[in-house]
Order: structure tokens, then sequence, then C-alpha cells
């Protein structure tokens, strides 16, 4: 008899195993679609915005579990709100990107950013600028966001990103963007990574697509 009820346990917790390993690897698959979108008019329209992405509890701040992310966290914001700053001072768009999670399932296998949690809101070091937050649940900043629209509705033709991960959500968004037609900028120093080789080969990859790699000196 305990024998079959540790069985029936064993097939049990296998079964639940196997329908998270399956959502995980669906929310992946789905996660990194890059969208086509519509492309922007031409000429491009006059304004640039700052896109800063994902720097939030989850990545950077209290919740996190990324520890190399972490490590660069001080730094980076400190940048981004300089940037940031610097920007406002001349009335450019600021758009602050943050991932929640709202799926159960993968909120059991990692809760770090999930929707209601400090881990999904925007890092508490940020020093906010006036502008627009768009909450997104994928790597694609514009994939399934207001982000199309609030680009539109300020005329802007200019993206200049900063954040993380440079080869992981920065990139998506980059992507998405390009295939769009905006120009786009990344800031080096403003983008980190959580090992840097992987940083560096994200960089590489948006020189190849004509994407402007801009200093802060």
């Amino acid at each position: 008899m305990v024998k079959k009820i540790l069985l029936r346990i064993l097939l049990a917790l296998g079964l639940v195993i196997v329908v998270l390993a399956g959502n995980l690897a669906l929310f992946n698959i789905i996660a990194t679609r890059i969208t086509e979108g519509t492309p922007i008019p031409n000429p491009p329209p006059p304004n640039t915005a700052l896109l800063a992405i994902d720097i939030q509890g989850g990545t950077t701040g209290n919740t996190s579990a990324l520890k190399a992310i972490k490590e660069q966290s001080e730094e980076l914001i400190k940048r981004v709100n300089s940037i940031a700053e610097e920007m406002h001072t001349q009335d450019h768009l600021i758009v602050y990107v943050r991932t929640e999670v709202v799926n159960p399932l993968l909120n059991v296998l990692n809760n770090t950013m999930a929707r209601g949690t400090e881990g999904a809101e925007l890092d508490p070091r940020l020093v906010i600028q006036p502008g627009e937050v768009v909450v997104k649940r994928r790597s694609d900043s514009f994939r399934g966001t207001n982000l199309d629209q609030i680009l539109a509705e300020h005329q802007v033709g200019k993206l200049v990103l900063v954040g993380l991960d440079a080869s992981a959500c920065v990139k998506s968004t980059i992507l998405a963007a390009h295939n769009r037609g905006y120009s786009i900028s990344v800031v080096e120093e403003a983008v980190i990574s959580g090992k840097e080789e992987l940083k560096a080969e994200a960089i590489q990859e948006f020189r190849t697509l004509g994407v402007e790699i801009v200093s802060m000196d």
C-alpha cells in the first residue's frame, strides 16, 4: 500500500514537472518572437525617444537573483538617470519599459517579476522623468504593448536605447524597431548583460544592422 502511494506521488510530481517544463519552453518560444510592425512614414518623423528597458526590481533591484546584473546596476542607473535628464531638458520623449509576468506556472518557477510584486516595478533608484511607462510581457517591447501608438503620437523617428539585457530584451526591441524603419542608437556604457562577452556580441550585431553605437564621452 505504501509503495503504491509513493508511486502515485512520484507520478504526480513527474506530471507537474512535465507541465511546468512544457509551459516554460512554450513561453520562451513565444517570448522571443520579434514583431514586424507597420513601417514608420518616409521621410521619418522628426522626434527622438529614449527607451530605458527593464531597469526594475526583479533585474537590478532588491528582488533580483541576477548577481552579475546587480553588480553593474549602480553604475548603470547613474548613467541612465544622467541620459534621461539630459534628453528631457532637450524635450525628447522618455519611455520606461518594464516587464511583468502573469503566467501562474512561470511564477511558480520564478516570481521575481510577477505582476503586483516589487520585482515588476521600476527600480526606485531611477529618477523618473516625465514621459511614458510601457509594461511588456515579452522580450520585444513592441509586442502586445502600446509602444507603437505612443511613438506615433509623439512623431518619433529615432530611438535611443539603454538598459538590459543587451543580448535579450534590448536586442529584441532593436530588431523590432529595425523592422519598422526607426533610426536607432545605443549608448554603449548604458546597456549591460550578465556576461561581458554577450554584450560585446550584441553590440557587434547591432552594428551590422546599422545601429549607431554612441558613447557618453
